[in-house]
């Protein structure tokens, strides 16, 4: 793995459409944060966070791509593992989500991935049977319902990422 005092950073990259809450999910972790303001990420913004695991430090380099990144490869390869996001008040933000899954496994072949529905402290418009059949039809390691607002299920989500992400590395260094 890394050596003696340094810290291995981790890419790990949060996709999905535009105005599902990328962002505001990644302050709510990074920073413990949160604005109703709205803010568009143009193109990429990389934010990291350490992440300890087993005693081991990490450097998570968490990859926000913009919701029409379109096709651009440098933002996935070399990733060690995605969360992609949908908002639960908006049907028509998870239906793109298979696309978004491909171009992380067309990019970054075999990293784990996470769906997740933000916007959990609102009333849902997309049944949580959805999600979960998603999560099974692409092969995702889970499905969550989050809330960057009240920080429900933020940091577990994040942490499993990471732990999907160690794994991932862990079984590529073998």
């Amino acid at each position: 793995m890394a050596t003696a005092g340094s810290v291995r950073t981790i890419k790990v990259v949060v996709g999905g459409e535009g105005n599902v809450g990328k962002t505001s999910l990644i302050r709510r972790y990074a920073k413990a944060k949160f604005s109703e303001a709205r803010n568009i990420t143009l193109g990429i913004d990389i934010t990291t966070q350490e992440y300890r695991l087993s005693d081991e430090l990490f450097k998570l380099a968490i990859w926000d791509i913009e919701g029409q990144a379109g096709d651009r490869p440098n933002f996935y390869i070399g990733a060690q593992a995605a969360l992609l996001v949908y908002d639960v008040t908006e049907p028509r933000s998870l239906e793109p989500l298979p696309i978004w899954v491909d171009l992380v496994r067309l990019y970054a072949p075999d990293v784990p991935l996470l769906i997740a529905g933000n916007k959990a402290d609102l009333p849902a418009s997309v049944p949580e049977a959805w999600g979960d059949t998603l999560a099974q039809y692409v092969k995702a390691a889970g499905h969550q319902r989050i809330s960057a607002k009240t920080d429900s299920n933020v940091t577990d989500t994040f942490s499993q990422l990471a732990e999907l992400a160690v794994a991932h590395i862990l079984a590529e260094d073998e």
